[in-house]
């Protein structure tokens, strides 16, 4: 996912080591003897991918392109530019943007590979509480009919109805700040990575109902939230998908629960 921040207009007599933040990423604007220097500290537990875009540059030198990306580690700051006065005489202005995305962990793909194959983890009830019934499940033709989302399930459930971790991990990212029906279809959501790679999605969780963040490690059952009726949904209940990274593309695979669940399909058939 792409996080981007508004545009800021920087003259001669901007200061400041305060830049901005978004998702415990931040832009470090820092003035230099000569000019602006601009980096990024990446406070997540994962690597990102931070692009940086200058424009309407005006008495400014030292710079050789006006898009720069860089990966940036968990943990560290890395300087993106420095951009100095050409005349000392007349003030430094110039335009800037800031995104950054996080930095999926790819496995290898075998081309032979099949679906059940990249599988093999059980997970836990996603859940507390129940029995809850199955919405639409493997396939469904509203909206799992797409290679992200074609083995996720939905299950409905009252809003409010806590929501945990299905399998150990670190939180990649979160999304809570959504009221209902938004532009994004999945609504406010939990996203972990797992050791071998691969990720578990909770999707239209309540706003506000949130209780991890970016770059926390969880254990199976750790609290993530609640459950709601936010982005794309037709009524409450909670979108669980299982995803891997296969040619850059997020793809959903087969999964298994680690106890049967009333009336829910065998994830783990590639059908």
């Amino acid at each position: 996912m792409l996080y981007t921040l508004a545009l800021a207009f920087a003259l001669g007599g901007f200061t400041g080591k305060a830049g901005a933040t978004t998702k415990g990423v931040q832009l470090l604007v820092q003035r230099t003897s000569a000019g602006q220097a601009f980096e990024v500290r990446n406070n997540l537990n994962v690597p990102v991918n931070a692009v940086l875009g200058l424009s309407r540059m005006v008495n400014a030198s030292g710079m050789g392109q006006t898009i720069i990306q860089k990966s940036i580690p968990p943990g560290s700051t890395v300087r993106l530019a420095t951009i100095r006065k050409r005349d000392n005489r007349y003030p430094l202005m110039f335009k800037h943007s800031f995104s950054y995305a996080v930095n999926y962990k790819t496995q290898p793909y075998k081309p032979n590979e099949s679906l059940k194959e990249m599988t093999g983890s059980v997970y836990e009830l996603p859940w507390v509480g129940g029995p809850f019934r199955v919405s639409q499940g493997a396939g469904g033709d509203f909206s799992h009919d797409t290679p992200k989302g074609r083995y996720a399930v939905d299950v409905a459930m009252p809003v409010g109805t806590p929501i945990i971790a299905a399998r150990a991990g670190v939180i990649l990212e979160v999304q809570d700040g959504q009221p209902g029906p938004s532009p994004n279809p999945a609504g406010n959501f939990v996203r972990i990575q797992h050791d071998d790679g691969s990720h578990t999605a909770y999707l239209h969780l309540s706003r506000g109902s949130l209780r991890v963040k970016e770059g926390q490690r969880v254990k199976v059952g750790t609290l993530l939230g609640n459950s709601g009726n936010t982005g794309r949904s037709t009524g409450p209940h909670l979108h669980f998908v299982v995803q891997k990274e296969i040619a850059g593309s997020m793809i959903s695979v087969p999964f298994r629960f680690s106890r049967p669940v009333g009336s829910l399909p065998n994830f783990a058939r590639n059908d």
